[in-house]
């Protein structure tokens, strides 16, 4: 299973995004497809009331999220903070996805809100060194088999 994509989506934007693999053909407006992703899950939530949504399955890939809050400097209340992985789609994909990316994505979580808790979200090119936390955090399983194996044998 190989992880293409992960960021962090706050009121429709995204703050910080690392793709590892490219997932599209062309160019897709990153504010477009941010704004897509947090209306879908938010509509699913309201219209299934069944708690939080854990995943979305296309017929190439799966998008694996966690719900969080986080304080920003303009607001009193707690918003929604959405942390997302893309992965490739596959049979039984619940079990790894609850074992494997639901930690990841909390670590994820847990690392940004400890640095940017309370401060102002609202200018997104500060968060560019965030990046290699994300490669940090999700290390080797970013990588196809063929990435994998160069390095074991070379």
């Amino acid at each position: 299973m190989v992880i293409r994509e992960v960021g962090l989506l706050f009121r429709g934007f995204t703050l910080v995004k690392k793709s590892f693999h490219k997932t599209t053909v062309g160019k897709i407006d990153a504010d477009l497809r941010s704004g897509l992703l947090t209306a879908l899950l938010n509509f699913a939530e309201t219209a299934f009331s069944t708690g939080s949504v854990e995943y979305f399955q296309g017929n190439r890939f799966t998008i694996a999220f966690i719900n969080s809050t986080i304080i920003s400097e303009d607001s009193m209340e707690p918003e929604l903070l959405l942390s997302y992985a893309i992965i490739d789609r596959q049979k039984k994909i619940d079990k790894f996805i609850r074992k494997t990316i639901n930690p990841l994505l909390q670590k994820v979580t847990q690392e940004f809100k400890s640095q940017n808790d309370g401060k102002n979200l609202s200018e997104v090119s500060q968060f560019k060194n965030f990046k290699t936390s994300l490669d940090k955090i999700f290390g080797s399983s970013t990588k196809v088999v063929d990435q994998k194996l160069d390095g074991v044998f070379f």
